[in-house]
């Protein structure tokens, strides 16, 4: 509650102090670490920084491998360390705990959350920017994030499904432009018959007209699937419920095992019960949390508007 560190060894780039029991920074890593948040708000993606790292011997914070050889900086390392509130002068403590030898997730709200006594390496604004980033990410199809073409990963034939492929060509009428192709092949080795289109003026004409008006179909599906994500939700805050009700229900039964209130083989029976009724729910929960990622990452009405408000503003650009 003070603020002092307690969880082991701190993030890159502090280090801990066993003599004042304080958490300090690293001169030397420090302009690295503000290198690394500044390269990703001003556009450097994940990858491009993490290639920086490793090129430029930086050790990374954990070595993996157990002949102890840096295997260099990777995508989740670097994002990692850019999510981290730690950064931001916090201190979370309690996040797991440990039961009968299993370890558990605490919930957030029964956390001890404080503002630490160590320096702060970020603001909070840049801290909103970068997570801000992260998401948007995470919501592009990872065609889109190498920016090779505006459409890459969007485009597909009509009459395949396959995806179209870019390829850059040069004539005297149009001089240098895009064709977007089907690269599709039969069975027989024979290639899709349906010809490419060139990404003229014409189309990103189009392209734009259809973009800024939203199909009102779309928008039913696009409002059905948060009302799922929401009924998902409240079907998730049902099963915690009961399978924390199935665990006081296990711990119970211990204790009245452990008093000697019933018998060995009444205990082991009705552990099993709630054995299996716990791994159910457990399973259950694993099942609708991943349902959850994947409707959470839909976007809400409001986002679709407010992107085609942006595609606007940069559509000349």
């Amino acid at each position: 509650m003070k603020g002092m560190w307690t969880n082991g060894k701190p993030p890159f780039p502090y280090s801990y102090d066993k003599n004042t029991r304080s958490v300090l920074v690293d001169a030397t890593k420090r302009t690295i670490y503000r290198a690394i948040v500044e390269k990703y708000l001003n556009g450097t993606n994940l990858g491009h920084i993490a290639i920086w790292l490793t090129d430029n011997k930086i050790p990374t914070p954990y070595n993996i491998k157990p002949d102890g050889k840096n295997k260099g900086w990777s995508n989740i390392t670097v994002q990692r360390l850019l999510a981290s509130e730690i950064h931001l002068g916090y201190i979370t403590y309690g996040k797991t705990h440990s039961k009968r030898g299993q370890e558990e997730l605490v919930p957030e709200e029964e956390r001890i959350k404080v503002m630490g006594t160590h320096e702060k390496l970020k603001t909070p604004e840049e801290h909103e920017a970068i997570m801000e980033r992260l998401l948007k990410n995470r919501m592009l199809n990872p065609n889109s994030r190498r920016n090779i073409f505006p459409l890459s990963g969007l485009l597909y034939c009509e009459k395949y499904g396959s995806r179209m492929r870019f390829r850059v060509g040069e004539n005297k009428k149009q001089g240098q432009h895009w064709s977007a192709l089907c690269y599709h092949q039969y069975k027989d080795g024979s290639k899709c018959e349906q010809r490419g289109k060139v990404m003229d003026a014409d189309f990103f004409n189009a392209l734009y007209d259809r973009i800024i008006h939203v199909d009102p179909e779309n928008l039913r599906e696009i409002e059905l699937h948060g009302s799922r994500y929401n009924d998902t939700q409240v079907i998730i805050e049902v099963t915690e419920q009961e399978l924390k009700k199935q665990k006081r229900a296990l711990d119970k039964l211990h204790e009245s095992y452990e008093e000697d209130m019933i018998t060995k083989q009444v205990f082991l029976e009705r552990k099993a019960v709630r054995s299996r009724q716990i791994q159910n729910l457990e399973e259950e929960l694993k099942d609708l949390r991943k349902v959850v990622v994947d409707e959470g990452n839909y976007p809400t009405v409001e986002q679709i508007y407010e992107r085609i408000g942006e595609f606007r503003e940069l559509w000349s650009t």
